[in-house]
């Protein structure tokens, strides 16, 4: 059974959720049900696995890549190597990761890789504790309606499923960006095959510098607020830049886009530079936490797009030459300008 993320972290670029995802089951006894877990021994075959994990203290410094083993992130699966993985860092944890203890719950609770044991499972995320936010109750409340059978047969347990803390939102936006990634990797793909020779070398320099603007903007522009969801939110905000960039390469290649002149391309750049100077004149904290646009972060953001719209003006008669530059650039402006706007306030 190929692992999901739930539509939780997915958002709407991920699998669709069944219906009982978005049920809620708690148990109000958690920590009791925690605390007879955690005292029951490992039973054989789990205990073998934790005593070899455990055995291997020169593996410590090394990280696998627990999610993309479990998740497989466009190559599949591979939950054998998953497992062990899990057990390794559960022997070997980093503070406040989710990872470990939490990936073997998935895998015991799915029976993916290994025989499905609802008690591990709930062993494993009562270990997870307050590094999986403070759901608890909802956590241990869907494995045991799984464990009961009170969800539809086939249905999955994915850390995800609830997600409540800062923490636990950044981590499940991050998935969700890496599960979306692949599908977008495959449609540039897609795109590119049908370009010029000339255009499909200049794609990368325009990767690379929406890549730039994207990771400007969520360090300095994303106007999110602070606190500790700020992370999670500004993933999802980059998420959505992404999104939009394979977008534009999509319509572009239709060719169906509004009709613009030079004229209506010049007033579109006019309302930009008034939106940024709008946004630069409100008042601003030089040291303000990650999540509040500063002075500095709008600057180093408009600077970063200003280069990515100059590739855009280099590649689109290249790759594009039934499409009118006019109305390409016009669109890319329009689009800027609804994102100052949103760091305006």
């Amino acid at each position: 059974m190929q692992a999901a993320l739930s539509q939780t972290a997915l958002g709407t670029s991920g699998h669709a959720a069944s219906s009982a995802a978005s049920e809620v089951f708690e148990e109000p006894d958690w920590q009791a049900v925690c605390s007879r877990a955690l005292a029951t021994p490992l039973p054989p075959a789990a205990a073998a696995l934790a005593g070899t994990a455990s055995g291997q203290p020169a593996l410590a410094a090394g990280r696998c890549d627990e999610p993309a083993l479990y998740y497989g992130f466009g190559e599949g699966p591979n939950y054998g190597a998953a497992i062990e993985c899990a057990y390794r860092q559960r022997a070997y944890p980093h503070p406040g990761s989710l990872e470990g203890a939490g990936t073997l719950a998935m895998l015991y609770a799915n029976g993916d890789g290994v025989p499905r044991d609802y008690a591990l499972a709930i062993r494993f995320a009562c270990e997870v504790g307050g590094n999986g936010g403070s759901n608890e109750p909802e956590r241990i409340g869907r494995l045991e309606a799984l464990r009961d059978g009170r969800l539809p047969f086939g249905t999955t347990f994915d850390l995800c499923d609830e997600q409540m803390s800062g923490a636990m939102g950044a981590y499940c936006s991050d998935l969700a960006e890496k599960q979306a990634d692949v599908g977008r990797a495959r449609r540039i793909g897609d795109l590119k095959a049908h370009m010029a020779k000339q255009a499909q070398a200049m794609l990368s320099a325009l990767q690379e510098d929406e890549n730039a603007f994207e990771q400007a903007r969520m360090k300095g522009e994303y106007p999110g607020g602070g606190g500790s969801g700020s992370v999670g939110f500004a993933l999802d905000d980059q998420n959505k830049l992404r999104e939009q960039f394979v977008m534009n390469l999509e319509r572009f290649s239709t060719g169906k886009l509004p009709r613009a002149s030079l004229a209506t391309r010049q007033r579109a750049q006019q309302e930009l530079d008034a939106a940024c100077a709008a946004a630069l004149a409100q008042p601003r904290n030089p040291n303000a936490p990650f999540g509040n646009p500063t002075v500095i972060g709008l600057k180093a953001t408009e600077a970063a797009w200003e280069k990515l719209f100059k590739q855009w003006m280099l590649i689109v008669p290249v790759a594009f030459p039934d499409l009118s530059q006019d109305a390409a650039a016009t669109e890319l402006l329009r689009l800027r300008i609804h994102q100052v706007k949103r760091a305006s306030y």
